[in-house]
Formats: structure tokens, C-alpha cells, sequence
């Protein structure tokens, strides 16, 4: 009751408070403006505001301006802007939108009345519009716009500006949205599509600073769906904020074109996936920090070098091509300051060429706890794991690798040919210069940063636990051997490496394998050190292919390996400048070809290196043994009259050999077809010793077995092969200050024994050593070729036997050559331009004894100091000197061998008139019959030779002292004596005067008379000039005095020499002046041999 009576009491009151004329009037006069603001608002500001926009934004963008209408709800105090748009300049006639939007509505909330602070309750934007366009001035179609404003002078505000005005904004959406940017310089076009905003609340009241504001963006990004999420507190007095970025499936080929001209690579491929999130944080006075972290991947990249032809997604028509399927970034945590918490994973990485296979690549790439720390100069990585690479190289034809191919493809810049259009000089002219903003964007000052030295300048230190390599493979072709040459091929490849650092002294553990073709493996385990560089590791090959990896080996070789492989078990050590090996090497089933020739140039079973000791520093080589067996080697004279050997090596003149260009002359192929020892004194430029200390050399033994060595001349026609068989033996120990003992034996041509024993010390300077050689039985008709070719002569049969020794003392040689010949038999003769005109049969008479035997000892001496010492040389020239001795002068080489060489033995010397041997005659007459005797295959033939010039007094004085004898053989017979041969009578000086006067008497010729008329006595001085002035000499007398000499030697040859008579040839006498140089004119008797 008591509230019914105070409501009627209240409206009582109320009523008549109402009820006054000035209320009333106030009611009505405010009624009437809500009613006219509400039809202001509602008819006439719309069309009014449509109007004046349209016109005021004409005016200041110089371009047309169209608003389909506008609505505005006074009450609901909402605005609301539809179909909005601005156009293009009109060039030509055109006319194309700038920016627009479908539809703009902005709700103020009632609170802006009571609070007096802008609080708006929604803001919506629909279907906004903006069309970039950059055309081909290098222009952009808002430049005008750009240039009218910064023409436009600044207004100095009046007063300064105070605290940021309160606001509070809600419920902001952004939808339908997209940017296009027309690229025309270009020719490319970007979209960004479906752009989608959504801003929950932001506000700077009081009470709202901290809190959150809650974005959201999407939009496709050519096609692509980007997506950002994230909080902030812009205007708390510590600002933060955090963003997440998502990104998927964009691709980048749509930017491209906006790398820079001339790269050596050119993208062909790319798409990138993103999920990141950034937060930043500035608390109050402290540094802003920021801090990235996420995954960020790139898809099907491609890139292509600049030379390959087009193709989609890297399908080269040429040139080279890196694919990665997938580089994933996972960020656990990068910031400002340059630390980075990491991890990176590639997956299916090839490169190929050509548009052919992949040449390289791998399954994939990890890294694991990458760190980064840019204040510290520090970079780390955990653990590196590498998954299935691949490799397939191929050494070229041209001796080049197709993999320095790919790094040309990539490393030489491309120099691409652009149309560029006409430009002002203040306009940009290029793809590369319009990409740059015509206005330099500035920082505010506080956000500035300067370039001082922020980090200090030491050396980056870097460390990686970690390193594992599986499932790798290596293929390598080598086609300079010919396209089906033999591939070197590794597969299991296994690789781990632990602890690098860049700390010096830093150790690596290091542990290698792999399987190499089919039956081969490499394995190495031990410790590195980079830094310095050392080394200490466990090497083990065993049966690893040496075939597919001669290219480089043999590329300036003309020999090629067709077969061999190598095993090798020992440690491996390198410290400093010294590189050391110790352990066994074995290379087995080793063959070798003689490209030029075709033929097989060395081979052998196995080369076995057992406690091998080799090191760089000092230069050192040692071994317990070196055993090689079953080898074979051959040694070729070429028809050009060089040896194979001396081809190996290629040379630049090498096609002209090949092509005879450059055939050497019969005398210099002779030389070089001789057979020799080719010991040689040094020459001027090789006796020039190089500086440093000899290497050190230590080797156990060296030991030879089942060994062939063939020498085979193609210069000689028929050709000549030389056998050597069965070669075994030992040397050793080979070490300085020791004496090497030297012991081989083998068979020349399978049947000849060969022996070569003795000591040397072939590392003693001057060298030192006392070997023998001997060799026996060894066939002779095998040397027919050069018989017929340089002596004219084939070799019917015989056996050849040689004992030679070489001692070599302080550089002093001495020779012996003994040389047995035994049955040597000429067979037919051979035509020949270059044989020397020597009658063999002589020479082979001259030298065989009895038993068709030659024994010859050729003694050589020589100084290894002289430059033109050739040992090879000698030999030669003394076996040429005697043959040529033997043929021109046979009885110098009989005197030589018979009676040391100190007589003459071609003529026998009498005395003028005289055809009596004399005791000197007779001891020359006795050597040349024991020659004859042990040579029973020569024949002699002699002519006895008178001078008219000299010995004309000598026969006169001859046949008076016959006639004077013969006076003293009449008497001795009246007497009845026997006096024998007249010429045999000794006549006494005092018998000598009665017998010449009574020879004086007897003559017939006008005589000295005294007074009375009677002959006169004459003293015997003139007796004898008397006789002598009157002896006649006729030219019979002379012939028969020489034909008396050449019957007396051969009657003393025969009855005194012992030489049968059929051997001994009388020629007719010779009656002339003529006498063999150096030789006295007179009376003689001339041998020569048959």
C-alpha cells in the first residue's frame, strides 16, 4: 500500500513537471533536431559526401574517382561506402582501375558520447582491389601520385604534437581482398588473391594497453596459401609480439625474373614451404630482441647453367643440372645477435649434364645441431650424416673430367641478350635498375644501426662431432682407353669422421671402407690432424682394379694397362713435410701393351714389396725383399731403328715417327741396332748432381723367377728375335757401403746356359762393382740377319760362347771379353747396300784354329768420367776393327795372335841380289807356319819381287861373289874335294883375293895393261869395280832372282813349316819399284792369304 501511494505521488509530480511551457518547448525543439539529423543523415549527407569525395579526390589524384554510394545510419552511427574505385590515367582510351573496393562499413560504438575517446565497434572492408603496375619506362602507375606529394611543401604543425590521441577499434575484417602487380619492364604478372584480415580489438586506453591484439591474415600468393597468426601489445610500455608464418606450395619461378642478369645459373624450378614464428620484445630501456623459429623448406628446385637450353623444370637440352628434391630448415632458434640453433636435411641432391643421368648426388644430407654464435665467431655442427651419394665420372677422350665440365657449366657467367627499351637517363634502363626504389627508405634515427666493428676481427673457429658417409657408390669411366674400356667401380662406401675442429692439434678418428668391382676392397682406419697436417692411418687394399685407373697415369704414356691390380697392407703416416709408408705392396697379374706396336710390353705374376719402408723426408726407400716372378718384358727395335722403350713416353713428333717421317739414316740405325752393354760415361748435362742428400736406400734382396725377356729387331730384314728364358736369381743386399751380391741364371733361347755372378755397389760414387757374365752354346745362325746385312753373309751354323768380366774401380773400367766361336761355318752370300766389303770366309779362316775354334779376348779400358765413353760404343768398334784388321790386314792379326804382334808376317824381306833365307827370315817364316798350321782353312799364296832401281849392284855383286866360289869349287875338285853347292861355300879373307883374280883374269873385257902390253895387276878394291862395272843384268836375270826367292820360301815352307804343298800357291815373279807403303824398296817375297 505504502509503494502505490509513493508511485502515484512520483507521477504526480512528474506530470506536472511535463506540463510546463518551457519543457515543453525544449521536448520539441530537440525532438525536431533528432529528426532532422536523422533525415539529413539518411537523404541528403549521402549524395552530398558522394559528391564532394568524388570531386575532392578527383582533383588530388588527378585521375577519376567513382563512389557508387554512400550510406550512413545516423542513429546506428554507422557509415557506409560502396562500390568505391580509382582509375588509371587514360593513355589510350582506356580506362582501368588503380584501387577500389566493393564495400567499406565502419560502426561507431555509443561509447564515443560518454567516454569521449573514438571507439569504434566494427570496421569491414570488402572485396578491396589494388593494381600495381610498373611499366616500361620503369615507372610505376602510382608515380604521379608519388611526385605530387613529394612536390607538395610540408606544413609546420602550429603546435607540438602531443600524446598519441586514445582510440579503441573492434571487430576489423578484411576479406576478399587482392593486389596485382603488372610487371610490363618484365613481362610478368604477380596476384595476391583471397587477402582475408581479421583484427579482434586493439585499443590504447587506459586499461587495454596490455592487452593482446590477436591478428589474422591469409591470402594466396599466386596461388600459393600464406597464412599469419599472432599477438601483440604495440602500446604497452614493454612492447611484444609473436607471428606465425605459414607459407605453402609457393612458387618462386613467379619471381625469377627479378634475379640478377648474367648469374651462371638460372632457376628453373622452386617452391617453398614455410611455418615459421617470430617473437620480438623491447622491455622498457633494454634492446629490442628478436627470435625466429620454425621450419622453412624449398621443393623441386632446379637450377640450370646458363649455357642449358629450356626445358620445363630443368629438363636441360644441354648443359648441366642441379636438382634437389627437398632442402628442409628447421630453426630451432635464430636471433639479432646472430645466434642460430639449426638443423638441415637435403634430400634426393643430383647434378647431370647433357639432359643425360646423374653424374653426382645422394639420398640425403643431415645435419644435426648446427650452432652459430656470429659475436663469438663460432660455427658447430653435431653430427653430418650423408645417405647413399653417388658419383659417375668420366675421364674424356680429350683427357679432361666431365666433372671440371660441370663447374664450367656453373662458374662461367652467362651474358644474356635483353631488349632495353629507350630511357631518360634519370629513368632506370633495366630489369636490374628499375627493381630499385626511386626513393631511399629511412629509419627513423633510433632505429638506425651503424657499421662499427660490432664483432672482433679473430679467426672463425669451427667444430663438427660427427660425420657419417653409407651406402655410398663411385663409378668412374675412362674413355681415353676406348668406350668399352673397363669402369672402376666403388660400391658400400663407408665413411665416418669424428671430432673436427679447427683448434690445432686437433685429433680426427677416421675409418674408410668400400668394395672396389667385383672382388677389390679399400679399407683405411687411423687419426688426422688438419691442422697442422698430419696423418696416422691403416691402409688395407686388397685386389683393387688398376685397370680403370691407368687414364691418368698412361695418358702421355703409348702404353696401356689391360690387366693388373694391387694390394696393399701397411700404416700410412704424415707428419709435416715427411710422408712414410711401412707395411707389404703387392701388384699381381700385371700386363702391360705396347700401344704403338701391338704387342705385349711387360708383364708379370706378382711384384711382391714386403717390409717396405718408404718416406719423403728424408728421401728414403727400403724393403726386406723384392720379389718378382714369372715376368716377361719385351725390348723392340722398330723398323725406324728405335727402341720401343724409347717410345713409351710420348712425344710431340710422335705421328711423324708413326708415319716415317723421320726415319734415321743406315750408319746412326746401325749404331743403335748394335748390341751393346750400355754403360756410359756421364755427359755434360746429366753429370750436373742435384742438390740435397742422396736418398737412402735399403733393400734386403731383390729375387727373380721364371723371368722372359725378349728382344726382338724389326730393323733388320728377316727380322731377329733374342730369347732370354728361365731368368732366376738374386740381388742384394742393396744398401750403401755394402756389397751387393749379384747371382742369375737363365737360358738364352731355352738351350744356352746364362750365368751373371759377382758384387757391386751400385750406390758408391763412383760407382763400383766386379761382375761376370757367361753365356754358352748360344746358336749362331740365329744372327744371320746381321751377318747378311752388314757383312754380306748368312751364317750357315756354329755356336757362340762369351765369358766377359767388368770391374769398375773409382770410376776406371776394365774389360774382358772372351769370345769362343766354335764350327762357325759362311753360309750363302746376301746382297746387301749396306754390308761392308769384307771377305768373310778370310776372317773366319784367319781366326779358327785347327778344330774350327775362335777364342777371342777383346780387353776394353776406360775412364766412366770421360763424356764420350760408351761401352756399347767400344765393343762395337773393336769387333768392326777386327774384322776389318782381318780382312786388310791378316798377317798383322796372325802376328797378334801367334807372336804377339811384333812382326811382320805379309812379305818376307831378302837381301838385294839374294834369294838366301836368313836366320831373322826363317823366325818369321816359323810364326806364319804355325799359324798356317792351327789355321788349316787358309791357303797362302806368294810372289817373289825384285827392284830394278835397287837391286841391280846387289845382283852383280851376287853373281861375282858365284863366280869367285866357283873358282874355289874347280880347284876344291881338281883336287878331288866335294865342295856341295857352290852358294854354300865359305870363302876365307885370305882365299878371297886368289880366287877374285883368277875371276879378274878370266873375264872377257878391256883390262888395265902396264908397259909391256900385259893385263895389270890391280889391288882387289879395283878388281872388284872392274868385275862389277862389267857384269851384265839382264832383265831375265831379274825375274829369275825373283822367282829363286819365291821357290825358296815355299821350299821352306813346305819342308821346314810342315804346310802342305797344296796350300802354298807360287805366283809368277815380279820385276818393279813398287813396295807396300812403309816398307823399304829391294827385293821380297809378298804373302797373302786365300
Amino acid at each position: 500500500m505504502e509503494t502505490h501511494t509513493a508511485f502515484k505521488k512520483f507521477m504526480g509530480h512528474g506530470m506536472a513537471f511535463f506540463q510546463r511551457r518551457a519543457v515543453r518547448w525544449t521536448l520539441g525543439v530537440l525532438t525536431a533536431l533528432v529528426l532532422l539529423f536523422g533525415a539529413l543523415g539518411y537523404f541528403w549527407l549521402p549524395g552530398f559526401a558522394k559528391a564532394k569525395l568524388e570531386v575532392l579526390l578527383s582533383e588530388q589524384l588527378a585521375r577519376p574517382v567513382h563512389i557508387e554510394r554512400i550510406e550512413i545510419s545516423p542513429y546506428a552511427l554507422s557509415v557506409q561506402v560502396s562500390g568505391f574505385s580509382i582509375g588509371e590515367l587514360s593513355q589510350n582510351g582506356t580506362e582501368q582501375e588503380f584501387v577500389g573496393f566493393d564495400r567499406l562499413f565502419v560502426n561507431l560504438s555509443s561509447a564515443t558520447l560518454f567516454r569521449r575517446v573514438p571507439v569504434v565497434s566494427e570496421v569491414r572492408l570488402t572485396g578491396p582491389r589494388v593494381r600495381v603496375v610498373r611499366q616500361a619506362d620503369g615507372r610505376y602507375n602510382f608515380s604521379d601520385i608519388l611526385d605530387k606529394l613529394v612536390a607538395a611543401p610540408v606544413e609546420q604543425p602550429e603546435k607540438p604534437a602531443g600524446p598519441t590521441p586514445q582510440f579503441s577499434v573492434a571487430n576489423i575484417t578484411l576479406s576478399g581482398g587482392s593486389v596485382v602487380f603488372e610487371d610490363q619492364l618484365a613481362d610478368s604478372a604477380q596476384a595476391v588473391t583471397e587477402i582475408s584480415l581479421g583484427v579482434p580489438f586493439i585499443a590504447n586506453t587506459p586499461g587495454t594497453v596490455e592487452s593482446y591484439v590477436q591478428p589474422s591474415f591469409s591470402a594466396k600468393v599466386n596461388g600459393a596459401l600464406l597464412t599469419l597468426e599472432g599477438k601483440a601489445r604495440p602500446f604497452a610500455p614493454g612492447q611484444d609480439a609473436a607471428i606465425e608464418l605459414n607459407v605453402a606450395d609457393f612458387d618462386l619461378m613467379r619471381l625469377a625474373r627479378y634475379l640478377p642478369p648474367g648469374l651462371p645459373a638460372k632457376l628453373t624450378s622452386a617452391r617453398l614451404d614455410a611455418d615459421l614464428r617470430v617473437s620480438f620484445a623491447q622491455p622498457q630501456g633494454k634492446e629490442a630482441q628478436v627470435r625466429v623459429n620454425g621450419k622453412a623448406a624449398l621443393c623441386d628446385l632446379a637450377l640450370a647453367s646458363a649455357s642449358t637450353g629450356g626445358g620445363a623444370k630443368g629438363k636441360a637440352q644441354g648443359g648441366s643440372v642441379v636438382r634437389l628434391k627437398k632442402a628442409e630448415l628447421t630453426l630451432d632458434e635464430a636471433t639479432l645477435a646472430g645466434a642460430l640453433r639449426a638443423g638441415l636435411v637435403l634430400t634426393d641432391f643430383s647434378v647431370a649434364r647433357g639432359g643425360g643421368k646423374p653424374l653426382l648426388g645422394f639420398a640425403a644430407l643431415e645435419a644435426k645441431g648446427v650452432t652459430l654464435a656470429l659475436a663469438e665467431r663460432k660455427a658447430a655442427v653435431a653430427e653430418v650424416l650423408l645417405s647413399s651419394p653417388f658419383g659417375a665420372v668420366r675421364h674424356l677422350a680429350d683427357g679432361s673430367l666431365d666433372a671440371q665440365k660441370l663447374a664450367e657449366d656453373f662458374t662461367a657467367p652467362a651474358v644474356p641478350k635483353v631488349a632495353v627499351p629507350k630511357a631518360t637517363p634519370a629513368k632506370a634502363t633495366g630489369p636490374a635498375q628499375a627493381a630499385k626504389p626511386k626513393a631511399d627508405a629511412k629509419l627513423p634515427a633510433k632505429a638506425q644501426t651503424k657499421a662499427p666493428d660490432k664483432f672482433p676481427a679473430k679467426p672463425w673457429s669451427w667444430s663438427v662431432g660427427r660425420v657419417a658417409v653409407t651406402g655410398g657408390s663411385l663409378h668412374f669411366a675412362d674413355e681415353t682407353l676406348g668406350k668399352r674400356a673397363r669402369q672402376f667401380s666403388s660400391q658400400e662406401l663407408a665413411l665416418t669422421l669424428e671430432g673436427l675442429s679447427s683448434a690445432p692439434g686437433t685429433g680426427v678418428k677416421m675409418d674408410f671402407s668400400t668394395r672396389v668391382n667385383e672382388r677389390g676392397s679399400i679399407a683405411v682406419k687411423g687419426g688426422l690432424r688438419l691442422a697442422p697436417l698430419g696423418a696416422d692411418l691403416d691402409v688395407a687394399l686388397a685386389h683393387v682394379d688398376l685397370v680403370a685407373l691407368q687414364g691418368w697415369a698412361t695418358q702421355n704414356l703409348n702404353a696401356v694397362l689391360t690387366r693388373g691390380e694391387v694390394s696393399v697392407k701397411g700404416r700410412l703416416k704424415l707428419a709435416g713435410q715427411d710422408a712414410s709408408f711401412a707395411g707389404d705392396v703387392a701388384l699381381i697379374d700385371l700386363n702391360v701393351l705396347d700401344k704403338l706396336n701391338a704387342s705385349d710390353l711387360l708383364r708379370w705374376r706378382s711384384l711382391r714389396l714386403t717390409a717396405l719402408n718408404a718416406g719423403s723426408s728424408p728421401l728414403r726407400f727400403g724393403a726386406g725383399e723384392i720379389a718378382l716372378s714369372s715376368f716377361y718384358a719385351r725390348v723392340l727395335l722398330t723398323p725406324e731403328g728405335r727402341l720401343n722403350l724409347q717410345d713409351v713416353v710420348k712425344r710431340e713428333d710422335a705421328a711423324k715417327q708413326a708415319g716415317g717421317q723421320n726415319v734415321q739414316p743406315p750408319q746412326q740405325a746401325k749404331a743403335q741396332a748394335a748390341p751393346g752393354v750400355a754403360l756410359t760415361g756421364k755427359s755434360a748435362p746429366a753429370a750436373a748432381e742435384k742438390s740435397g742428400p742422396a736418398p737412402q736406400i735399403n733393400i734386403g734382396r731383390v729375387s727373380l723367377s721364371g723371368g722372359n725377356i725378349v728382344f726382338t729387331d724389326h730393323f733388320i730384314k728377316p727380322n731377329y728375335t733374342a730369347n732370354l728364358t728361365d731368368l732366376a736369381g738374386s740381388i742384394g743386399p742393396i744398401r750403401p757401403g755394402a756389397q751387393t751380391e749379384v747371382a742369375i741364371r737363365g737360358k738364352v733361347d731355352r738351350t744356352a746356359p746364362l750365368e751373371i755372378t759377382g758384387k757391386m755397389d751400385p750406390l758408391a760414387k763412383p760407382l763400383s762393382l766386379d761382375i761376370r757374365a757367361k753365356a754358352t752354346g748360344i746358336e749362331m745362325s740365329n744372327f744371320s740377319p746381321y751377318t747378311g746385312r752388314y757383312v754380306g753373309y748368312a751364317i750357315e751354323k756354329g755356336k757362340l760362347s762369351v765369358d766377359v768380366r767388368y770391374h769398375v774401380d773409382k770410376g776406371l773400367l776394365k774389360a774382358e771379353n772372351q769370345v769362343f766361336l766354335d764350327q762357325l761355318t759362311i753360309g750363302k752370300k746376301v746382297d746387301s747396300k749396306d754390308a761392308m766389303n769384307i771377305p768373310l770366309g778370310l776372317v773366319v779362316a784367319l781366326l779358327s784354329d785347327s778344330n774350327g775354334q775362335i777364342d777371342i779376348n777383346l780387353p776394353i779400358e776406360g775412364s766412366l768420367d770421360d763424356p764420350q765413353f760408351s761401352l756399347g760404343g767400344i765393343i762395337v768398334k773393336v769387333i768392326m776393327n777386327l774384322l776389318v784388321k782381318a780382312a786388310t790386314s791378316p798377317f798383322k792379326l796372325l802376328a797378334s795372335l801367334f807372336s804377339g804382334g811384333g812382326e811382320e808376317l805379309s812379305y818376307l824381306v831378302f837381301e838385294p841380289g839374294r834369294a838366301e833365307i836368313t836366320a831373322e827370315s826363317e823366325q818369321a817364316l816359323q810364326t806364319l807356319s804355325k799359324a798356317l798350321r792351327d789355321r788349316p782353312g787358309l791357303k797362302l799364296e806368294l810372289a817373289g819381287h825384285t827392284d830394278p832401281q835397287v837391286e841391280a849392284e846387289g845382283l852383280r855383286r851376287a853373281s861375282l861373289e858365284h863366280r869367285v866360289k866357283a873358282q874355289k869349287a874347280t880347284e876344291l875338285a881338281r883336287r878331288g874335294k866335294a865342295s856341295g853347292s857352290v852358294d854354300q861355300l865359305d870363302l876365307t879373307a885370305e882365299e878371297y883375293p886368289r880366287y877374285l883374280e883368277r875371276v879378274y883374269k878370266a873375264a872377257d873385257f878391256k883390262k888395265p895393261r902396264n908397259l909391256i902390253g900385259l893385263a895389270k895387276g890391280l889391288p882387289v878394291e879395283q878388281m872388284e869395280a872392274l868385275l862389277l862395272q862389267n857384269t851384265p843384268v839382264r832383265p831375265e836375270d831379274m825375274e829369275r832372282l825373283a822367282q829363286d826367292r819365291g821357290i825358296a820360301v815355299q821350299a821352306w815352307l813346305v819342308e821346314k813349316g810342315g804346310i802342305e804343298q797344296a796350300r802354298v800357291f807360287l805366283l809368277g815373279p815380279r820385276v818393279d819399284s813398287d813396295a807396300p807403303k812403309g816398307v823399304k824398296a829391294g827385293g821380297r817375297v809378298d804373302f797373302s792369304l786365300r
